[in-house]
């Protein structure tokens, strides 16, 4: 039971700093995942896009042990071409089935650069930290709430 009041203390001392900061760093934190999305966004605009197939998922050896599985994507460019690259990230599991279909993405002239351009991989960092940002401005608010809610002591 001591603990217990141990930790009750500890919450209502540092609930009052933390209700008055994460909100304003929820708010600022999205903001910045906003200009990761623009950033994002921006980037991809200029690239040359297509839908690529699935060949196969080769195996390599990662470099801090394990195996590593990278698609093999086929796909057709603009003018025609039939191309062929290896992903250039892969995972600890085969992420795609082989024959599934993909966007892929790449600069204009290097179709050897293409990059899968699923929502998750080009925009992952500005949702992640979207995330991130909600839950810290929501428990902020939460603490907020709660200090409001609780009767004042007359001691």
């Amino acid at each position: 039971m001591e603990w217990l009041r141990t930790c009750t203390r500890l919450l209502e001392r540092i609930a009052p700093p933390l209700a008055r900061w994460l909100p304003p760093l929820g708010g600022l934190l999205l903001a910045l995942a906003a200009v990761f999305a623009v950033h994002s966004w921006w980037q991809a605009r200029a690239l040359l896009h297509a839908t690529a197939t699935v060949g196969e998922n080769v195996a390599a050896l990662a470099p801090g042990g394990g195996v590593l599985y990278r698609p093999r994507l086929r796909f057709r460019t603009p003018t025609g071409e039939n191309v062929q690259v290896l992903a250039s990230q892969g995972s600890d599991e085969a992420e795609f089935a082989a024959g599934t279909s993909l966007p892929v993405a790449w600069p204009a002239g290097d179709p050897q650069r293409a990059i899968i351009a699923t929502a998750a991989r080009v925009y992952g960092a500005a949702i992640r930290l979207a995330i991130l940002s909600t839950v810290l401005f929501d428990l902020g608010w939460i603490l907020r709430l709660r200090g409001r809610s609780k009767p004042a002591d007359l001691a």
